[in-house]
């Protein structure tokens, strides 16, 4: 009985000075430490070609989404509806695809292959689904509203500008008869409200927005490549943001991966990015000044300045170069116009004349080895992606294009 209960005391000490022991450390940091608990891990940023490829990947299962939702519509409605509202449905695969996704909060196809995550702030806590939801209408809804009313307005300035142009006699004779009204009733006249006025103001701004918008598009447009451009040039010298979406809702990465000794960077594109968007910059300097030097000299030699009489005048146009006759615009208009056929005649597979136009289903011509080599690899057309096969594609014979 002895030997037992000696032997139970020696294994009860031993235990306890192990479980001191191994105590030790940690009473130790936490008298140190007052008891504070363990700092959250930090996870770095992620890196550019990390996001990149996350943004490749889920721009392809999105697009297999869509292509999903198109073939559904295709066995349900037809064909006929499917290319008509290919636009809707491009809108309802991205909107699946995102929702389902980055919706939920959770990690995207692209995002989970490549090991990042969504983070909002610095400190690196997740976004808020208010942040999610502005991402995603931002991604899907936003360009194709600004699509579908930037059209609408171009068709609409222009129906405008015709109708102004047809009714100009009718416009007169209802201004004289409106004039003759209010001076007849010169009471009722006074008598609009505040609120008529500005209503009245309000519309004529808008008609002046239509029928400036045809010519304001281009520039909107150029704006818009230019602020992609300078959002990607930004990323690469940054990289945070890959898209102006995630610019807006102020979504960023971090690497949730394996720490790795080397992570690279693209800030030497950021350069070259840069450099290219000032050799643009000057170019468009270059362009205003030429089309203002152009105008100017094509006003004196048209004679609207009475001591010039305009006779052997250079005339130059945008690019700088000497347009020979100006008296009715001959040369200039069979210059312009070989340019817009030659352009409009190039295939936009190989860039270069059409050989045997052929057109598709959804109404683009290419040549017909282009597409037929296209169809093998890929069966759908190669600007709006609309399923094609080789029976659906036709030749035009007898063509000025």
């Amino acid at each position: 009985m002895r030997t037992s209960a000696a032997a139970a005391a020696a294994a009860a000490a031993a235990a306890g000075a192990s479980a001191a022991g191994d105590a030790g450390p940690s009473s130790r940091g936490g008298g140190s430490g007052g008891g504070a608990p363990a700092r959250p891990r930090r996870f770095p940023g992620a890196a550019q070609p990390e996001v990149m490829r996350a943004a490749e990947k889920d721009d392809g299962y999105a697009a297999h989404v869509t292509e999903a939702c198109r073939d559904a519509f295709r066995h349900l409605f037809g064909t006929r509806v499917a290319v008509a509202y290919q636009n809707e449905i491009k809108l309802l695969g991205q909107s699946l695809y995102y929702l389902l996704t980055t919706g939920s909060g959770q990690q995207t196809l692209g995002e989970e292959y490549c090991d990042i995550s969504q983070v909002a702030t610095s400190h690196g806590l997740p976004p808020t689904p208010a942040r999610r939801i502005l991402f995603i209408l931002y991604q899907t809804t936003v360009p194709y509203l600004a699509e579908r009313i930037s059209s609408r307005m171009v068709a609409r300035g222009i129906a405008l500008t015709d109708s102004q142009l047809d009714d100009h006699p009718e416009s007169d004779s209802s201004s004289r008869g409106t004039s003759a009204q209010s001076s007849i009733n010169p009471s009722r006249s006074l008598s609009f409200s505040y609120l008529s006025r500005l209503r009245g103001r309000v519309h004529t701004m808008w008609q002046w927005v239509l029928l400036k918008w045809p010519s304001m598009l281009p520039f909107a447009q150029d704006f818009i490549q230019l602020s992609i451009r300078a959002n990607l040039m930004l990323f690469y010298f940054e990289g945070l943001y890959y898209h102006l979406p995630k610019r807006a809702a102020g979504i960023r990465y971090v690497f949730i991966g394996k720490p790795m000794n080397q992570r690279p960077r693209y800030q030497i594109l950021g350069i070259f990015l840069l450099i290219q968007l000032c050799i643009l910059g000057a170019e468009r300097l270059r362009r205003s000044n030429l089309s203002t030097i152009a105008s100017s000299i094509n006003q004196i030699s048209s004679g609207s300045y009475p001591s010039f009489t305009g006779r052997g005048v250079p005339v130059l146009n945008e690019d700088g170069n000497i347009i020979s006759d100006t008296r009715h615009g001959k040369t200039a208009d069979l210059a312009s116009g070989s340019e817009a056929s030659s352009s409009k005649s190039k295939c936009t597979l190989c860039l270069s004349t059409r050989q045997n136009p052929t057109a598709t289903t959804c109404g683009h011509v290419f040549c017909w080895g282009c597409i037929m080599e296209w169809c093998n690899e890929k069966p759908e057309c190669p600007l709006c992606r609309t399923p094609i096969t080789h029976s659906s594609l036709i030749c035009i014979y007898h063509s000025d294009f």
